[in-house]
C-alpha cells in the first residue's frame, strides 16, 4: 500500500507541472466541494451555476469557494486549486458547473467564467 500511495504523490507532482502551464483561460477542473454547506448544498441541483470566489477569513488565511446566489457552498481543493488561485489573483474569472448532487457531496466543474 505504501508503494501505492508513493507512486501516487509522485504522479502528483508530475501533474502539478503540467497544470501550472495550463493557460488561465482554459483551466477546468473536475472536483468535489470540500466542507459542502448542508443548508446550501440542499438548493443546489444538477446545472446550476456556482461563483467561485477567493474568501479570506481570520487569521488572513485565503480560501477559493463556490457561491450559489451569494451563499458559501463549499470550498474547493483538489491538486489544481493553486493553480486556480494564482490564475484568480491575476485576474481570471471562474465558474461552476454542478454534474451531481448526492445527498452532502457536490461534484462540480470548475470553468472560467
Amino acid at each position: 500500500m505504501s508503494g501505492s500511495s508513493g507512486g501516487g504523490g509522485g504522479g502528483g507532482g508530475g501533474d502539478i507541472f503540467v497544470i501550472d502551464t495550463i493557460q488561465c483561460d482554459s483551466l477546468v477542473i473536475n472536483t468535489q466541494l470540500s466542507s459542502p454547506k448542508a443548508d446550501v448544498v440542499g438548493r443546489l441541483t444538477k446545472g446550476d451555476e456556482l461563483t467561485v470566489v477567493l474568501e479570506k477569513y481570520a487569521g488572513g488565511q485565503v480560501v477559493v469557494v463556490a457561491k450559489h446566489n451569494g451563499d458559501v457552498a463549499g470550498g474547493l481543493t483538489a491538486p489544481e486549486t493553486a493553480r486556480l488561485r494564482a490564475c484568480m489573483e491575476q485576474g481570471t474569472s471562474y465558474n461552476g458547473t454542478v454534474l451531481e448532487v448526492n445527498g452532502g457531496q457536490v461534484r462540480v466543474r470548475v470553468h472560467p467564467a
